[in-house]
């Protein structure tokens, strides 16, 4: 049996799939469904929004691999009253309202220059290159094979005060570093 959290990856893949004509999904649809489903699995501090009532801020930096696929994600959806918003970036110092931060493999910098980059706590950052993880990110994508899975760094997410459903843990890879 699917955890609640599979089957809303699984619906939300088919969702995209069903709106494509030319076949299954592809690797930035199926990110961009992951990414929605961080955002209702992560509690964030109640800090880390100007406002109750404010949106919750998606951001790609670097150049955009996801095409429409994100914002056809979020689209008209809410996770706990907050309306979700992309943005696209330029450079970290732009992260100022990002509860979430995609880092786009286009970034040929240091993971590290990009988090001291952002000047405020409580963003969850996702990248998707070999060292993510290692130097701060709190989530990476990786690829088996043709699956794509997550690398979640709990003593990044501890330092933002990012607290994670034991369902969106139980599908991740853990490490402490």
């Amino acid at each position: 049996m699917l955890s609640r959290l599979s089957f809303a990856l699984v619906l939300t893949i088919r969702l995209i799939a069903a709106g494509r004509q030319d076949g299954p999904p592809d690797e930035y649809q199926v990110k961009a469904a992951f990414l929605y489903n961080f955002a209702k699995f992560v509690e964030w501090p109640p800090e880390a929004f100007e406002n109750p009532g404010g949106s919750l801020v998606v951001c790609v930096l670097g150049a955009d691999p996801f095409g429409r696929a994100l914002d056809d994600v979020v689209e008209g959806k809410k996770i706990d009253g907050r309306a979700l918003t992309v943005r696209r970036i330029a450079d970290a110092r732009q992260a100022k309202g990002c509860r979430m931060l995609f880092v786009s493999s286009s970034e040929r910098r240091s993971v590290l220059s990009v988090l001291a980059g952002i000047n405020e706590s409580g963003v969850l950052t996702v990248g998707e290159s070999d060292s993510a993880t290692a130097e701060g990110m709190i989530i990476n994508f990786i690829l088996e094979g043709a699956k794509i899975r997550f690398v979640v760094n709990m003593a990044a997410a501890e330092r933002e005060k990012l607290r994670f459903s034991s369902r969106l843990l139980s599908l991740a890879i853990i490490v402490r570093k």
